[in-house]
């Protein structure tokens, strides 16, 4: 990689530094290892890329897949509102005037003001609404596999490259550190014809994404932590949305802040909602059947084909199995969130050390479903 403005070297001990070229590449490997033309052949539609350190990146997929069939997108990206200044790409549609073309890929941050700044629009500013009109892209994506496989062997899978130098101050003529040729996935747009459609869909943020990146040093600094806490706040905050957008009989306490290691997040009701009880809003609406009253210190795993007739809840339950539970009021003592003492943590596993944080005694009571009338239980 390059060391100066002049593109020199970097070397070190007598050997030249090296750095990954990007992500990018995935595009060449899946062509050079024929995977496309394997699920092609297997009669697969889809691939879904998504980063690993977001959780929330599955929940959104079902709606994705639907856009995308509608719209006949060759490449899809998942986006949230996004706050002008805010380190995260943008979705832009790209008018080329003299050639009567347009592209719709992401820019990125570090780009996108000095780009805007040459329109009407001025540069990465605010619209009426108070945030950027350019949807943020989270870096999750849906290609349609038998098209990007033509794309992929029309054009090798190269992604064009760019430099991304982190500059040592405002005059941009030194940079910090050396900097790379590098390349990024979500440039497959570059590779597409003009024929192809490539869109975007914009979700709620707290549907689709959060991520566990930072220290817990880092995290206490930060607005969002972006850390364990962080995340394990946005899965419950994203489960009870769920319900309660599924049904209108469900309601949920307001959650409240809690501290673990100088890190604060807002946690209410722990609710999980496993993969087999509903993976889209129109199967947890079919499971969800009555009235549903779940306090702040309750915790909620639904897991299996199970009809919820009602429930009353003000403690711990794990309802598993398949058929109807009939409408149920629980009240126990719960598994409160305790810290782990300082003395302790760092014998602890590494899953536990960077919460700092666990489940306290308590009870989880087991409901196991059955198919009895309803109308014989009642709150």
């Amino acid at each position: 990689h390059g060391n100066d403005i002049e593109a020199r070297l970097a070397v070190k001990d007598g050997k030249v530094l090296t750095k990954p070229h990007g992500h990018g590449d995935v595009h060449a490997l899946l062509l050079r290892h024929g995977l496309l033309k394997k699920w092609t052949e297997r009669g697969l539609e889809w691939l879904f890329v998504f980063q690993d350190t977001n959780p929330l990146a599955f929940r959104s997929l079902c709606a994705l897949i639907g856009v995308s069939v509608k719209n006949k997108f060759v490449m899809n990206s998942i986006t949230v509102p996004r706050v002008p200044g805010e380190p995260c790409g943008a979705i832009c549609k790209l008018d080329d005037a003299l050639a009567g073309t347009s592209l719709t890929i992401n820019v990125e941050y570090n780009q996108l003001d000095a780009l805007l700044k040459q329109t009407p629009v001025g540069g990465d500013v605010a619209d009426e609404t108070g945030l950027s009109p350019y949807p943020g892209n989270i870096n999750v994506l849906l290609f349609q596999i038998p098209r990007m496989a033509q794309c992929l062997e029309a054009t090798g899978g190269i992604v064009p490259e760019f430099v991304n130098p982190k500059w040592a101050d405002g005059t941009k003529t030194k940079i910090k550190s050396a900097t790379r040729l590098e390349c990024m996935m979500q440039d497959f747009p570059r590779l597409c014809s003009s024929e192809d459609a490539v869109g975007f869909t914009m979700f709620d943020r707290q549907l689709c994404f959060t991520c566990v990146k930072n220290s817990i040093t880092d995290a206490a600094k930060k607005n969002p932590p972006d850390c364990a806490l962080s995340a394990e706040a946005a899965i419950y905050e994203c489960n009870a949305r769920l319900l309660a957008a599924a049904s209108k009989e469900v309601t949920i306490e307001p959650p409240e802040d809690v501290s673990f290691l100088d890190i604060t997040a807002k946690i209410g009701a722990r609710i999980i909602l496993e993969p087999s009880f509903g993976i889209s809003l129109e199967q947890l609406k079919e499971k969800v059947k009555g009235p549903m009253r779940i306090s702040k210190r309750s915790v909620l795993i639904l897991s299996g084909n199970v009809t919820v007739q009602g429930l009353a809840l003000d403690g711990a339950v794990r309802v598993a199995g398949s058929g109807v539970l009939p409408r149920t009021e629980t009240t126990n003592a719960s598994r409160p969130l305790e810290a782990i003492p300082e003395e302790v943590l760092s014998s602890c596993p590494p899953s536990l050390q960077i919460r700092g944080y666990q489940q306290g005694p308590g009870d989880v009571e087991e409901l196991v479903p059955d198919a009895p009338d309803p109308e014989r239980s009642r709150f």
